[in-house]
């Protein structure tokens, strides 16, 4: 009797000790990177209530440390995810499919787990002689977040080959320059400088339009025919095998963000302000989230195939997918 209760013991003991070790050996610390603007919102939200750590802990991990970081553009985040210094990445249609273009068929597969949000993007000038994409010349500068890598790049060279033809998709590349939205917008609002046109995500670009003179000269919903999911969630194969419960706690915090902004927006809008020391009043914020058809928070990872195709047409990258699902991880409930 004795020795069938000790072995009974020792199993549970096992049991435990490997649960233990599951939890253990999964990552204690988590590193993500967002950009700057409402697209990030989602993030802001986990950050500020500390969503993540949250759904961490009621997955069996622990205290899990969230470091999050801000990042100028999609590229360095893509540097960051392959070198193994970044857990998760915000990304647009393009900086996923070139990154999962780059990784397809190895440990490091870069894939996309969610999307956040379906938010526009738009060219503005302050420039008087520009009415159109085709009144651009070399005196001209126009700010993105990186050059010919950022979806506002690709969406520039876009309405290059469409105003042009095909062959010159280049055509304005020599003339864009690489700089955070808020720097752009602060070279846009200034009135001096060579800075004088900027593809602008929200809220900057609102606040550049409040601004007289500054108008509006193409956005991508007229460049795609449709709206554009500004970001998707991205992360390594390797990361997603190697933390299964981590990168559910993940995704968990961030449905929970994605239900806190849409239950009060308002709310959610305060917290934008609070954690970016925007100088925008609420209602100037919630204005923006509330456009209707144009404002979407939603963790749909739908991609635009439009873009993807254009890049495969140029080289940008040269693997092309079947289907937009190629970039994407099972969603949860598929």
């Amino acid at each position: 009797m004795m020795k069938a209760l000790l072995r009974v013991l020792c199993v549970a003991a096992a049991i435990a000790l490997s649960m233990s070790a599951a939890a253990v050996s999964e990552a204690a610390e988590l590193r993500v990177a967002k950009q700057y603007g409402l697209g990030y919102l989602q993030m802001m939200v986990m950050e500020d209530m500390k969503l993540v750590e949250k759904h961490a802990k009621a997955a069996g991990l622990g205290d899990v440390k969230v470091n999050w970081s801000t990042f100028r553009s999609s590229d360095v985040m893509n540097d960051a995810l392959l070198s193994g210094n970044l857990d998760f990445a915000s990304l647009g249609t393009n900086g996923l499919a070139t990154i999962w273009a780059k990784t397809k068929g190895t440990p490091v597969e870069v894939k996309g787990a969610a999307g956040f949000n379906f938010l526009p993007l738009a060219l503005v000038t302050r420039e008087a002689n520009i009415k159109t994409v085709a009144d651009y010349t070399e005196k001209h500068k126009i700010a993105v977040p990186a050059v010919r890598v950022s979806n506002q790049a690709i969406l520039l060279q876009m309405a290059a080959a469409k105003q042009f033809g095909q062959t010159n998709y280049t055509k304005l590349d020599a003339l864009t320059v690489s700089m955070t939205h808020p720097d752009a917008m602060a070279a846009i609002l200034s009135g001096a400088g060579e800075v004088g046109s900027h593809f602008a995500s929200s809220p900057f670009l609102q606040k550049e339009l409040d601004r007289p003179g500054i108008r509006q000269i193409v956005s991508s919903t007229e460049i795609l025919g449709g709206h554009i999911n500004f970001n998707i969630l991205a992360t390594t194969t390797k990361f997603r095998e190697g933390n299964p419960k981590a990168y559910g706690a993940y995704l968990a915090a961030m449905q929970e963000a994605t239900d806190v902004i849409n239950k009060d927006k308002r709310a959610a809008a305060e917290l934008y302000i609070r954690m970016t020391k925007d100088k925008s009043s609420v209602d100037d914020i919630l204005k923006i989230m509330s456009t209707s058809g144009e404002y979407n928070f939603d963790q749909r990872p739908e991609g635009d195939m439009r873009m993807i195709q254009f890049m495969h047409t140029i080289g940008s990258i040269k693997v092309k997918p079947e289907s937009w699902n190629d970039l994407l991880f099972p969603m949860p409930g598929k």
